[in-house]
């Protein structure tokens, strides 16, 4: 027999309703970790929930099963291009209409791209806010306009555990790979690191991270980039 809804599970049941995102699922297809997780904050505070695949291939394998609400997608992926993976989906026999498009690149250099490609609206890193995080997810809803408006409040990330804690093993992805890369001169991983801990940096505000990464392409500027890195995970050792 089915136990009697309580009186205070209708009140929290209520409360989750009146969040803006209340029932929505997300695919977010991000290979950053700190991305990841400050998209999850931002949803869980708007009653959304979050999967997430962190290349091409685990987002075609949450496909296979999945269909979510909202498929966010950034464009710089570690085993492809993300544009292509936004053409796919909304050509797919049925198609996906509520894609998002993200990028830590400056917005007028790919957003054209990304519509034409097939993405409802297009969201750049860091995310200024959480009312910018649910304007835009809202933006592509088919039922928006039964739903309750943005919030006006503030949503601080810095300094949050799990962001750190992400923060944290992106940076130690990043050096690993420079590790591999800058010996045998792979400069292609290293325009990647770059990308990679320059949204990043710029996503957390933090300086030193997007300052070494701009720098990432220059001659010396890798072996800067890995120093950086070193120190603020604190390895104690030479730089490779």
């Amino acid at each position: 027999m089915t136990e009697p809804v309580t009186e205070t599970e209708l009140r929290a049941l209520g409360s989750l309703r009146r969040q803006c995102l209340f029932a929505v699922t997300i695919l977010l297809v991000e290979d950053s970790r700190s991305a990841s997780e400050a998209i999850r904050l931002f949803a869980a505070e708007s009653g959304a929930r979050v999967r997430r695949a962190d290349s091409l291939q685990a987002a075609s394998r949450h496909l296979a099963i999945y269909r979510p609400t909202v498929v966010m997608v950034d464009l710089g992926l570690p085993d492809g291009d993300g544009m292509a993976l936004i053409r796919h989906l909304a050509a797919a026999s049925t198609p996906i209409a509520a894609i998002v498009a993200l990028s830590g690149h400056e917005r007028a250099a790919w957003q054209g791209e990304a519509i034409a490609a097939g993405a409802a609206a297009c969201l750049e890193k860091p995310i200024a806010s959480l009312r910018a995080f649910q304007e835009c997810v809202l933006g592509v809803l088919p039922d928006a306009a039964t739903r309750r408006r943005p919030d006006e409040r503030e949503m601080a990330l810095a300094g949050r555990a799990s962001v750190l804690a992400a923060l944290d093993e992106d940076m130690r992805r990043a050096r690993a790979l420079l590790a591999e890369a800058m010996p045998a001169g792979d400069g292609e991983t290293v325009a990647y690191c770059a990308q990679f801990v320059g949204s990043i940096g710029e996503m957390l505000a933090d300086r030193d991270l997007a300052a070494a990464a701009k720098v990432a392409a220059e001659p010396g500027g890798a072996l800067l980039l890995a120093g950086v890195l070193d120190r603020r995970l604190g390895a104690g050792r030479q730089v490779a």
